[in-house]
């Protein structure tokens, strides 16, 4: 513990030294003094004494309450490493997930790509499908026809008969789903949005009403796992199924909601070039 606090005074330091007074919007010192942050500015920035600066870069502080450290963290510009290294320092936890929505790496755009011909997406914490493949519009569903506002997973599951046919164990996908919803809710400073999506959809479905209202299991994003899906083109009577593997990857960074998904064909599976549609959604 005595040596995170010393890290810790260290990295507080560093970050100061690096921030210059224009970038917070400060004026020049007339003395000769740096042009970085001093601890008497990080105290005006942040709102707290000079006193709880120094105690906190001198390992004093035992314990900094969230708000002090949200206040440091946005004064010294930290980014989402920076802010994971400052809480772990100083409370040996995670920062809370930031509020609101935030933009995604663009590489995972790019990665979503790449995986081709796996089917893959982009995903939000909210389950709000950001980019897909054209593997993943032909075995699952093409969520840039979908109307803006309901492209998630959730609505796909319970406003489009399209997932029944796709997915052969709807049942039990769909009750795995709502638990993973459940659990994230409980624990994601979005719950309430995610909630939100939750009792629309309860209002709408009968079948997530059902599914809510019986469920009481709490999951959280577990190891890949296979799931059996219906070929494209093959989803009527004439069922041909395929066993995907479902794996998720996350980006390493604390906080971060965004996700790709990816279902990886069998080894030595050729994949259809073309879908031919949905007999049952045409029926």
């Amino acid at each position: 513990m005595h040596e995170s606090r010393e890290l810790l005074g260290q990295f507080l330091r560093e970050r100061r030294a690096r921030i210059t007074l224009s970038q917070v919007g400060l004026p020049p010192r007339r003395s000769r003094r740096r042009d970085s942050l001093t601890q008497e500015d990080l105290a005006y920035l942040t709102g707290y004494s000079i006193r709880t600066i120094s105690a906190l870069e001198q390992g004093a502080e035992h314990r900094p309450t969230s708000e002090l450290l949200e206040a440091i963290a946005s004064a010294l510009q930290l980014g989402q490493d920076e802010r994971s290294i400052l809480w772990y320092l100083a409370d040996g936890t995670p920062p809370p997930e930031p509020d609101g929505a935030v933009e995604p790496d663009p590489a995972l755009h790019r990665l979503v790509s790449a995986l081709e011909p796996h089917p893959a997406y982009v995903t939000d914490g909210l389950w709000n499908v950001q980019s897909q493949n054209s593997a993943f519009a032909r075995w699952i569903c093409d969520f840039t026809a979908m109307p803006e506002g309901e492209r998630t997973i959730l609505h796909w599951f319970f406003l489009h008969e399209h997932s029944k046919h796709v997915m052969v164990e709807w049942e039990r996908e769909a009750t795995a789903l709502m638990s993973l919803v459940r659990g994230r809710a409980m624990r994601s400073r979005r719950g309430h949005e995610l909630m939100a999506v939750v009792d629309d959809l309860r209002e709408r479905s009968p079948d997530a009403e059902r599914l809510w209202a019986g469920g009481t299991e709490l999951l959280v994003q577990g190891p890949s796992r296979p799931m059996l899906f219906r070929e494209p083109g093959h989803t009527g009577a004439d069922d041909r199924h395929v066993e995907l593997t479902i794996t998720t990857l996350a980006p390493v960074r604390a906080g971060e909601g965004h996700r790709i998904l990816a279902f990886l064909l069998p080894e030595g599976y050729s994949a259809p070039h073309a879908s031919g549609g949905c007999p049952a959604c045409r029926g």
